[in-house]
């Protein structure tokens, strides 16, 4: 079983949407999940779980104040207390992926890259292996013309189920994958366990 982190950041229930489906996703296929939407008094700790989600509405091309403030808050934290050291080092079987949802009536998806890069870049800080950006369509509430006019034509009701539907199979293929990495570890903690009690048997012999 992995432990598991939803940590997100909405204001018009765009990415909320995205980050119940995800919960649900860890919940069916037997994890345990901490589901946590940001505010001021957010203080979790992502070290404590294996597998974190961490995902905002975009604002101006980056996560929202509130998921900003917590990031702060953490590296302050971090740094503090020696958590972040120099060249990041990579922790073992910490494995996370960015994700967010935006509108982009302007340019696109080139106005929702920075937000994922900006979580990326905390999350590797902390040692994090980062292993996905999600950008998932989300309706422009309160403005029908950036809903119906903008760069991806009408986006209205967006993420509907079709949305969701992908983040669903994503999400399996992130579990997939780990699945396969941890038995890949294991396979190769036992061969190494079997050449130590060969390297002994040897050794034994010869004395």
């Amino acid at each position: 079983m992995i432990k598991s982190l939803v940590l997100y950041s909405s204001i018009t229930g765009n990415t909320e949407k995205v980050a119940k489906r995800m919960a649900d996703v860890l919940r069916t296929e037997g994890h345990d999940v901490a589901f946590v939407k940001v505010d001021e008094k957010t203080n979790v700790d992502l070290l404590a779980y294996d597998l974190v989600f961490l995902g905002s509405a975009v604002h101006q091309w980056l996560p929202t104040k509130m998921l900003m403030n917590y990031v702060k808050h953490m590296l302050k934290r971090y740094f503090s207390s020696g958590v972040i050291a120099p060249s990041s080092p990579i922790r073992p079987c910490k494995y996370a992926v960015c994700f967010c949802t935006y509108s982009g009536p302007h340019t696109g998806i080139s106005e929702a890259i920075p937000a994922t890069k900006w979580m990326k870049a905390f999350l590797e800080h902390v040692g994090f292996t980062v292993l996905e950006e999600w950008h998932t369509i989300g309706e422009f509430r309160n403005s029908e013309e950036n809903s119906t006019k903008g760069r991806f034509g009408n986006i209205k009701g967006r993420p509907d189920e079709h949305d969701l539907a992908e983040i669903e199979d994503r999400v399996i293929g992130i579990l997939n994958a780990l699945k396969l990495c941890k038995n890949e570890t294991s396979t190769r903690d036992d061969a190494l366990k079997d050449i130590t009690k060969t390297d002994s048997l040897e050794e034994e012999q010869r004395s």
